[in-house]
């Protein structure tokens, strides 16, 4: 994979792991199939600062030339992972 080819994976993954993050963090545990306490705990874990980072460097992707290295990318990952890690599992979807 070129280096180009690879950053723009990178890019791609850090803004679904961001989605999920923001995602997490504006449910209302009361309108969700999500287990409920899980949720709450988790949003109190992350909400400050580690979501509202992950969220905060997604929001700075969005403008023009604002893509970081390869090396920032797959940290920025890390960290949108390990936020992740304890979040409430999600229902699976029948098919």
């Amino acid at each position: 994979m070129g280096k180009a080819e690879e950053r723009s994976t990178l890019y791609h993954e850090f803004l679904r792991l961001a989605g999920q993050v923001e995602r997490l963090l504006n449910t209302d545990p009361e309108q969700t199939e999500l287990d409920q306490a899980e949720l709450v705990q988790w949003q109190n874990l992350y909400r400050e600062p580690d979501g509202k980072t992950v969220v905060h460097r997604r929001d700075s992707l969005l403008m023009p030339g604002s893509i970081p290295l390869s090396d920032t990318l797959r940290e920025w990952n890390a960290h949108a992972k390990e936020v992740l890690r304890t979040a409430p599992p999600q229902p699976r979807l029948q098919h």
